[in-house]
């Protein structure tokens, strides 16, 4: 979410709240891949391999909520909720017994909860109304599989920009400003559902409508 309006007068009031909704996609990434062994019966005590697997976790609708507060003309601060519901596909392979490729499908709740820095660009203004900006924060990860049998947790980090056009923006009223956002950014999350301890990075986009107080 990003605050001030483009208009220039200094005197006139601008809106120190806005809310935000919207929604977009959130990319997929890979999530590990392991082996299922068993031990062999022999002095080297060499593992056995059942099979083998590869898990990714795939791209999805997102949706978001945001409240933000102005820190002055160029800085901001928000925070909100990121809801998506993506598929985590486990492909199944090299067999033992010969069997073949199996792929395991499952869809699972996932939540971002986050906090950010905003940065307005006022002197990169295009027109009467458009500016962009730079984001980037951090949170907490949520996710539930299905029929909720196991929470994962972890931690998230973004950064990003794009550009708010107003479509009012005006010192008197209840709603002082109004119009759309729309900005790109890359998500990295930490811990949560993973087969290895690597930071896993997700690209997004996102559309939005705003409302200023």
């Amino acid at each position: 979410m990003c605050l001030w309006s483009p208009v220039e007068a200094q005197d006139r009031p601008r809106p120190r709240i806005e809310v935000e909704f919207g929604g977009g996609v959130l990319g997929g990434a890979a999530l590990g891949s392991n082996d299922a062994n068993l031990r062999a019966n022999n002095p080297t005590r060499q593992s056995f391999r059942l099979f083998s697997t590869d898990t990714d976790i795939g791209r999805a609708p997102a949706f978001h909520a945001r409240v933000a507060r102005a820190l002055g003309r160029r800085f901001g601060a928000e925070g909100g909720i990121v809801i998506g519901h993506p598929e985590v596909r486990t492909s199944l392979t090299a067999d033992a017994e010969g069997s073949p490729p199996l792929t395991v499908v499952e869809r699972i709740d996932q939540y971002f909860f986050e906090a950010s820095v905003v940065v307005m660009f006022e002197e990169w203004r295009v027109g009467a109304g458009t500016v962009p900006f730079a984001v980037a924060g951090g949170g907490y990860l949520r996710q539930l599989h299905e029929g909720l049998t196991v929470i994962e947790h972890g931690g998230l980090y973004h950064a990003g920009g794009g550009v708010k056009h107003w479509f009012v923006a005006r010192g008197t009223g209840v709603i002082r400003a109004a119009g759309v956002r729309a900005d790109g950014r890359i998500y990295v999350l930490t811990r949560g559902l993973s087969f290895d301890a690597g930071p896993r990075p997700h690209a997004a986009i996102s559309g939005g409508v705003f409302v200023g107080f």
